[in-house]
């Protein structure tokens, strides 16, 4: 498995683990941060380009689904 995909997972974990992250969702990146401190370092030490194109797809994909999420909650409000 490579860094970034650890990287990825762990993130992915810890997300999972709340129920709610009430109005500021921000408030918890610095704390998720500290979390995956470790995997972070070892994405930068290898600093291989296909660890970064994993990290950046994972972006965009959070990004579509952040749009989707909110086209489907706009719908609910009508």
């Amino acid at each position: 498995m490579s860094r970034a995909t650890q990287l990825i997972k762990k993130l992915d974990k810890l997300l999972s683990r709340q129920n709610t992250f009430g109005d500021t969702p921000e408030a918890f990146v610095n704390e998720l941060l500290g979390q995956l401190d470790d995997q972070i370092q070892a994405v930068h030490k290898k600093n291989k380009p296909e660890h970064w194109a994993a990290i950046y797809v994972e972006r965009d994909r959070a990004s579509i689904k952040q749009a989707v999420l909110n086209k489907v909650m706009d719908r609910s409000s009508r």
